[in-house]
């Protein structure tokens, strides 16, 4: 049960992990990795004034590191995991109104492919100030019996066996079963790249997991796809019955659109005060695009989606980089960890090809992509 209430986070941990990156520059976050909101807001706040560029997403945009931005620009990457596009909005409102001054340029992810802009529902004022997104955060809330069940569960006894056989092989058994049980934190140690890390989770220590100092996550410990992987996870995404038709044609393609309203009267405003918004459609694996639109239905629903955000960003001024069918950037299968994350290195590609484009003014309002 303790591991489990370590596990589900707290407010000190949240307080200490980012203090401790600000300190540090190292990697690490505050749990549970699925709800890493509060964090990133702590990070923002402390680094609002060094910055002058954030990436909004979901999970599938967390590849995405300040190396890729040229000069001047200083990124930091706020995507979340399984972050609605609603909530991308709010988050993006968040930011003109207490950080405008200081960061000019926003590249926003449009997720049609997990149907995150397809939500229905309408835009929520989010308060992304430290204090308020602790609130209610954490263990403190969760009733005794739930806690006990949770902890008698499969994987939790699973865990917790896991724990105490890498205490007994650590070589100091003493020492690292108090950093697992007792203290918020483990200790400090060196990722293979020579980054300090240090864990605050319960769950995969010492492997490096977890977000850098520009926010972006270091996949530490995932594997890449193979070619045959790729194309079997393709073909099976085209499929009727899989998750990702099923979230493209859950209302025919058409995305919500009071959601994209928001965000175009958000652009329009930030383009007003000298600010800069850029949209992304994130990258599939290699090939996975071109399936789905052999198919009948998902392609009718996709073509509804593109012909709808192409007319809105023209609308608005704005661009959306289309890099879902990513080989059209260059990027190659095993740069994905599955259907829809790209490692760091396709994530480079796309940004790259996106500036130099940009640069000899090849880029235009709409749907972006090279050759189009």
């Amino acid at each position: 049960m303790a591991l489990g209430e370590r596990g589900l986070g707290s407010a000190e941990a949240v307080r200490q992990a980012s203090a401790w990156q600000q300190a540090t520059r190292g990697v690490t976050y505050a749990p549970p990795v699925t709800h890493t909101r509060a964090f990133k807001a702590h990070r923002l706040a402390d680094r609002a004034a060094e910055i002058n560029t954030v990436v909004l997403g979901a999970s599938s945009l967390m590849g995405i590191t300040e190396a890729m931005f040229p000069p001047p620009m200083r990124m930091y990457n706020f995507t979340l995991t399984a972050n609605p596009t609603s909530a991308i909005a709010a988050e993006a409102e968040f930011i003109e109104r207490h950080h405008a001054k200081q960061i000019r340029t926003v590249l926003i992810g449009l997720d049609w492919v997990i149907g995150m802009i397809y939500h229905s529902g309408g835009v929520q004022t989010l308060d992304l100030t430290p204090a308020a997104t602790l609130v209610n955060y954490g263990a403190g809330n969760i009733p005794l019996q739930r806690k006990l069940a949770d902890a008698l569960s499969s994987p939790k006894v699973i865990n917790l066996g896991n724990a105490l056989r890498a205490i007994g092989k650590s070589g100091e058994p003493v020492a690292n079963f108090r950093h697992t049980f007792f203290d918020l934190a483990g200790a400090e140690y060196r990722c293979a790249d020579g980054s300090l890390a240090r864990d605050y989770d319960v769950v995969n220590r010492g492997i490096c997991l977890g977000f850098r100092y520009d926010g972006s996550w270091t996949f530490a410990g995932e594997r890449h796809l193979s070619e045959a992987r790729a194309q079997l996870l393709a073909r099976a995404a085209a499929a009727p019955s899989s998750q990702f038709s099923k979230y493209l044609c859950g209302t025919q393609g058409e995305p919500n659109a009071e959601v994209l309203r928001r965000l175009g009267v958000f652009a329009q405003r930030f383009a007003s005060q000298s600010g800069e918004v850029a949209f992304i459609l994130p990258p599939l694996v290699p090939g996975m695009e071109r399936e789905m639109l052999k198919a009948q239905a998902s392609n009718r629903c996709l073509a509804r989606t593109k012909a709808v955000l192409d007319a809105w960003a023209r609308q608005h001024g704005v661009t959306i980089i289309d890099a879902a069918a990513s080989e059209h950037f260059g990027c190659k299968v095993d740069e994905f960890l599955d259907e829809n994350h790209a490692w760091p290195e396709c994530h480079a590609r796309i940004l790259s090809r996106y500036w130099t484009d940009k640069k000899q003014q090849r880029v235009v309002s709409g749907l972006y992509r090279p050759g189009l």
